[in-house]
């Protein structure tokens, strides 16, 4: 088997120096079999065709959180409606507060019939048949220039605004909300990754040392330290965990590709996942995040309620007019002249809907305080019941490390031996699986724990 230099999977140097030696002679069954270089060539390819690009970007979760913020399709849409909302609070001040300015115009022709043959006039015969002379006086032509400046608005107005704050109060909350479950949901997406990504990184480290075993069983082989059978069921193990091998790349390209599409980003290239440990965080001292939206929906239905009240405040208007205004024809240019008033409008009954709408609103603000107690207690159990489970995982973790560090001494010792030629293969690749399934196990409890972690930081919020 030839030594390619710079090669990182080629056999080591004292190996290469025994393997320039003169072989011991073999049965020709045995020397074809040794004599077929696709076990460390075929590893080679494998490692090649597995082979993409390692980026050193995205590498880390915050800035997958970072980026699932600036892509958020709902977040974006949360923020322009908050936006609107701001806007519309200036629309509700020139509502209520603003002076109108308008214009009018009306031709209203009154005709009088038995009249004579006179249509219009303003002394018809008591004969006649029309409107009260008093009323028409054959006829009303104006074209006025009309300003309406309300009064006494303050109240009315604060009580629009106020319902038109719990709306953006709502969004903001539902927007602060959604950020805190984007960053959960971007947290397990990033942590199922780098669980494929270990499971991958694992097998690959196992397909290395089974094919750097190869190398060196074939050499104990013809020193006749080995059977022919050894090596042969070693360099299967081989094939069979690189065929394992590919399907982890596969799960791992797959799952990265999941935590990118969530997060918004179009680039496909394999990134190296870093192993980020939560820490735990404390309670809010003041009211949950996740009990906000309850009371928000009681102050809204308060601010309905005023909102609908403000029907039975006094209108009072201040209003002026300036221009033609005339009830006949004769003499229409002499009357150009301005007015101006008051005008007062209060509602006496309306059929008790003012009692009725307080009902509903004390119907929405009992519901909410009920909603209220029942989401405090679910926070509180899933708190309790999420701390018990980190204080369980941690203990295993805890466990587990100590396992790992005992089987790697025993791999090490294996290895040792498997070059004396003083132990089986057989019991070489069960040290070895077992050694591997540890330290996979160890990895994923780690990131087990990490993802309970995320999910009591999260009712924490």
């Amino acid at each position: 088997m030839p030594y390619c230099k710079g090669d990182r999977y080629s056999v080591s140097y004292p190996m290469y120096l025994l393997m320039k030696k003169k072989a011991p002679y073999f049965p020709v069954g045995v020397r074809n079999i040794l004599k077929k270089k696709t076990v460390c060539t075929g590893f080679l390819l494998l490692m090649l065709f597995m082979a993409a690009p390692i980026l050193k970007g995205q590498n880390f979760l915050q800035e997958y959180v970072d980026s699932a913020r600036v892509n958020s399709p709902a977040v974006v849409q949360l923020k322009r409606q908050i936006q609107i909302l701001e806007l519309e609070k200036k629309s509700i001040k020139a509502t209520y507060k603003a002076p109108k300015g308008y214009l009018s115009s009306e031709v209203d022709l009154t005709p009088y019939f038995n009249n004579n043959g006179e249509l219009f006039t303003s002394n018809p015969s008591s004969q006649a048949y029309g409107y009260d002379v008093a009323i028409a006086n054959g006829g009303l032509y104006s074209a006025l220039m009309n300003v309406d400046v309300p009064l006494f608005v303050n109240k009315t107005t604060d009580n629009a605004l106020n319902w038109q704050e719990q709306q953006i109060n709502a969004l903001k909350i539902q927007l602060k909300n959604s950020d805190f479950t984007l960053q959960q949901q971007v947290a397990g997406l990033f942590y199922d990754a780098l669980g494929a990504q270990l499971a991958y990184h694992t097998q690959k480290e196992t397909v290395k040392l089974e094919a750097h075993e190869v190398n060196l069983l074939e050499v104990l082989t013809r020193k006749g330290l080995y059977k022919i059978v050894d090596f042969e069921l070693l360099k299967t193990n081989l094939s069979s965990d690189s065929i394992k091998l590919k399907d982890m790349a596969i799960a791992y390209r797959l799952q990265l590709m999941q935590l990118k599409s969530s997060c918004g980003i179009s680039d496909s290239s394999l990134n190296e996942l870093q192993m980020e440990n939560l820490q735990l965080s404390s309670p809010e001292e003041k009211t949950s995040a996740f009990l906000m939206p309850y009371t928000n929906d009681s102050l809204t239905a308060i601010a309905e309620n005023r909102l609908f009240n403000n029907r039975y405040e006094p209108n009072v208007t201040f209003y002026s007019n300036a221009g033609l205004n005339a009830v006949q024809l004769p003499g229409i240019q002499h009357n150009l002249g301005l007015g101006l008033g008051l005008r007062l409008t209060y509602t006496l009954f309306d059929g008790r809907q003012k009692q009725v709408n307080k009902a509903q609103s004390l119907i929405r603000i009992d519901q909410a305080s009920q909603l209220k107690d029942l989401k405090s207690k679910d926070i509180q159990l899933k708190r309790a019941q999420l701390l018990k489970a980190i204080a369980e995982a941690k203990k295993n973790l805890q466990e587990q490390g100590k396992l790992k560090e005992q089987y790697q001494n025993l791999i090490s010792l294996y290895k040792a031996e498997v070059q004396k030629g003083q132990v089986s293969v057989t019991a070489f690749l069960m040290a070895l699986r077992n050694y591997n399934d540890m330290k996979l196990s160890y990895g994923l409890q780690q990131i087990s724990l990490n993802k309970l972690i995320n999910q009591y930081n999260y009712w924490n919020h």
